[in-house]
């Protein structure tokens, strides 16, 4: 039984799915995930913003194995909105990374981020929309161990059926939790 078949059912019913963009440059994938809270389909009521924070909390927290966070962490782009939706429902402070800039760096570099070297010795929780580029996410674990950061999971939104992209983020060591499935 691996992690993803344990995963309870959400408290909370919510919706994310994939479409597909057109006209992009070759090298940007041509799949985004779109969700209730990003404001695309329809506009969000703060109360369903509550919700669905108090719903990712409140995942986090049944695990008696989940340690708690300091702070919240989200990512740029998609993970801001779930980071506030959380940082509401917890009470937790938040901070947000930033991709750095690939183009002024000296030589070509992975999915690195940003945090500002101000997560040291903090206990952190990674938040995000999707975890459509797990990559990324794990690239994020790395760079926060390195800053000295404790790296107590990854809460995001949704995450693809297949498990694809919880095995890359589980194979940090790191639990994670989804509150839907992209369809």
């Amino acid at each position: 039984m691996t992690a993803l078949d344990r995963a309870e059912a959400p408290a909370v019913d919510f919706q994310a799915c994939q479409i597909l963009c057109l006209d992009l440059p070759p090298e940007v994938p041509a799949v985004r995930v779109v969700h209730e809270l990003d404001g695309v389909a329809r506009p969000v009521e703060p109360a369903r913003l509550l919700e669905v924070g108090h719903a990712m909390w409140s995942q986090w927290t049944s695990a008696p194995e989940h340690e708690r966070p300091e702070v919240l962490l989200g990512l740029e782009g998609d993970g801001i909105v779930p980071t506030l939706a959380m940082s509401l429902a917890s009470g937790l402070p938040y901070h947000l990374a930033w991709r750095l800039n690939q183009s002024r760096l000296p030589r070509p570099r992975g999915a690195e981020l940003f945090t500002y070297n101000q997560l040291a010795g903090t206990r952190v929780l990674v938040v995000d929309a999707a975890l459509s580029d797990s990559h990324m996410i794990a690239s994020l674990v790395g760079v926060l161990r390195e800053e000295g950061a404790t790296v107590v999971g990854v809460a995001c939104l949704s995450e693809d059926r297949a498990g694809v992209g919880r095995r890359v983020v589980e194979a940090t060591g790191v639990p994670l939790t989804a509150l839907a499935y992209t369809t």
